[in-house]
């Protein structure tokens, strides 16, 4: 069966997109990046439990009862500015380096599918799809690291987005098939 879709995607959604494949894609390191913020918890609860200890130690910084709390709303502060910076400028090394507002045409043949653009071009054979994943608005298909959406909207119809789910996951591999078989609606 061959299909043909065209559509765009803005930049605002493939960047929740990256949130949520990396979610559903990597659930282990999206696990233990919750366990990580859980051992900053612990560490400030730890903070807080030990300040008088914790100040006892910076007498010698003449800093007085809050010594503690200035050292950990340092701290804290500069984690979040960190964070807050570096995300900035992932995204903005992202858009310098491709054009986010191109027409997408997906083909989908007998041997796999074809993404393209006037830029880029990638062609997913069956037996390298990873993964197939339902999101509220389109349907999201990877192989590895590369998680490609197709909006709802690109579909002439609600059943011929179901036609082409069904014929993507009957294609897919047993490997494949495990983390894809996650969706009710499969």
């Amino acid at each position: 069966m061959q299909r043909e879709l065209s559509y765009r995607l803005p930049f605002a959604r493939l960047t929740k997109l990256s949130r949520t494949a990396y979610r559903k894609g990597y659930p282990i390191v999206w696990w233990l990046t919750w366990v990580w913020i859980g051992i900053f918890l612990a560490v400030s609860i730890g903070f807080a439990v030990f300040a008088n200890d914790i100040r006892d130690a910076l007498e010698a910084f003449d800093m007085g009862d809050i010594g503690p709390f200035v050292l950990f709303a340092a701290i804290a502060l500069a984690y979040l500015a960190g964070r807050y910076a570096l995300r900035k400028l992932r995204i903005a090394e992202v858009q310098k380096r491709a054009a986010f507002n191109e027409t997408i045409k997906l083909t989908q043949d007998e041997g796999g599918l074809r993404f393209a653009t006037e830029e880029v071009e990638h062609y997913l054979k069956w037996p390298g799809i990873s993964q197939l994943l339902l999101e509220p608005d389109g349907v999201v298909v990877s192989h590895g690291n590369l998680f490609f959406l197709i909006p709802n909207q690109a579909f002439q119809s609600a059943d011929d987005r179901v036609a082409f789910i069904r014929d993507v996951y009957n294609r897919l591999g047993e490997r494949a098939r495990g983390p894809s078989r996650l969706h009710p609606t499969l």
